[in-house]
């Protein structure tokens, strides 16, 4: 995968549109031994450097920058999370750096740490103005306690 990225590398710069589209589908042909996960960050990066986003670095590898992508995405999905609720970053951050469970989401508290710092205020904005109505603040607490646990168990989802 690798030496085909190399190939396409040299060639945005060396090769006709052609040669480039042909050595671009031998690219995505190697996509085949990456998870559905890194193909989908591989595309979106191949597609930043078709559209001149990005400057390509001689001393990347392919794997180098979907990881990089991959990271990216993760933390501005956490950065969204943190904002939206004002929420402890490190403490979600923690948690996300450990195998959660249900079994063991709120083991030493920590995930009742995490809810305590919830902005009330905003996550009530938020819900609210998602469902468009008044919501009382147990529901806000009800629905609090299942996004995070649903992002904390489920972070390789899209849940926000």
């Amino acid at each position: 995968m690798n030496s085909r990225f190399d190939k396409y590398r040299k060639m945005l710069t060396q090769g006709d549109e052609k040669e480039i589209e042909k050595t671009l589908n031998e690219l995505h042909k190697s996509f085949a031994s990456l998870t559905s996960k890194e193909q989908k960050f591989a595309n979106i990066f191949l597609h930043d450097v078709q559209n001149g986003d990005i400057e390509i670095d001689e001393n990347n590898t392919l794997q180098d920058y979907i990881t990089k992508y991959q990271v990216d995405a993760e933390n501005s999905k956490i950065t969204k999370l943190v904002d939206m609720f004002g929420l402890d970053d490190s403490k979600l951050k923690e948690m996300l750096s450990t195998k959660i469970t249900d079994a063991n989401l709120n083991e030493y508290g920590r995930f009742d740490e995490l809810k305590n710092s919830v902005d009330k205020t905003a996550a009530k904005e938020y819900f609210e103005k998602l469902e468009g109505k008044t919501i009382p603040l147990f529901r806000i607490n009800q629905k609090v306690h299942k996004l995070l646990k649903d992002f904390i168990i489920n972070s390789e989802e899209e849940l926000i």
